[in-house]
């Protein structure tokens, strides 16, 4: 019942702040929005426009909306770098503003921090998990951004060397990436239309080619944007340069797929390493939940459990780095 009241009094308060900021800063907020929905270009714009549609009026649309709230008061009181946070979030793709980021962090932390401590009673267990909880949304944006820089990776190629013949052929530079945004799949022909999309509306070339890189955040593509620049600067073959950062890729991403089967034992191990103990923990919390549950209620017994996640977290750090080569 305590806890109870203390959760009902939480609620209260956050949700007045909330009341009294979005009361008088309301307007402002929409203007910004509207300004920020208008220089997207027309691809996002339409994914936006879906997004609204399908979710303003249920319940994943609300709880999006509380959490933005929370977050813009958050980093009101809070130095926290925004722009960071909308750079990844832009990175993985993901149609979220950096307060609602913000805000579903900590509400992800405190829900699992709540959770733990109602089922074990353990305050320090609850805010081991809190901090995992809080660390989630991050790892899944962590995940997201790595997948869509990986496929990036994969098209690369195949979009340099349709983009070198449309120069053979006598296309310009953006008619030959235009047709990279109109035949290959996304994210790669997302990007590029992007790209053509910013320089019709009268961006400088050079600017557009930064702004994919910030984007991307992929190693190859900043390779083959810093060969634009130069060309763009001294001059010379293009579609040549562009066939040598294709192969390059290409071989690349070749040794990496040989590396990545010679170090398939060293992953595996490591994906042992982190599945066993859990897996054990849940099977003798079936057979015997006595014996479990004096290892989080008993203070030797935390103490071990600490040391346990802790060498774990060391095994896996040091497996990753022994598996992990760059080319």
């Amino acid at each position: 019942m305590q806890l109870i009241i203390l959760s009902g009094a939480f609620l209260t308060v956050v949700t007045a702040c909330l009341g009294f900021y979005h009361l008088f800063l309301a307007p402002r907020l929409s203007v910004l929005e509207r300004l920020k929905i208008s220089t997207m270009p027309p691809a996002a714009q339409k994914q936006l426009e879906a997004l609204e549609t399908g979710q303003a009026r249920g319940l994943q649309g609300e709880f999006l909306r509380f959490m933005g709230l929370l977050g813009a008061v958050l980093s009101r009181f809070r130095r926290i770098n925004l722009q960071g946070i909308r750079q990844k979030l832009l990175q993985a793709h993901i149609l979220m503003r950096a307060e609602e980021f913000i805000g579903l962090t900590i509400f992800s932390g405190g829900a699992v921090f709540l959770l733990f401590y109602v089922l074990t009673g353990q305050l320090l267990l609850a805010l081991l998990a809190g901090l995992v909880g809080f660390k989630l949304p991050d790892q899944v944006v962590g995940m997201r951004k790595n997948g869509r820089v990986n496929a990036i990776t994969r098209q690369l190629p195949e979009a340099l060397t349709i983009i070198s013949n449309g120069l053979r052929a006598g296309y310009s530079f953006p008619q030959a990436m235009a047709v990279v945004g109109r035949e290959m799949e996304p994210p790669i022909s997302e990007e590029f239309a992007r790209v053509i999309w910013e320089n019709r509306m009268g961006k400088p070339l050079e600017e557009v080619l930064h702004n994919l890189g910030e984007r991307a955040g992929n190693d190859d593509l900043d390779l083959v944007i810093t060969a634009l620049l130069i060309q763009i600067q001294v001059g010379g073959n293009l579609a040549e340069i562009l066939d040598n950062i294709s192969h390059t890729i290409r071989e690349r991403v070749r040794i990496k797929g040989e590396i990545k089967t010679l170090t398939a034992q060293g992953r595996l191990s490591a994906l042992i390493i982190i599945l066993l103990p859990i897996g054990v923990a849940v099977f003798l919390a079936f057979i015997n939940p006595e014996y479990m549950l004096t290892l989080v209620q008993d203070t030797l017994g935390l103490i071990l459990l600490g040391v346990a996640v802790v060498m774990q977290i060391i095994g896996i750090f040091i497996i990753n780095k022994i598996v992990n080569i760059e080319v």
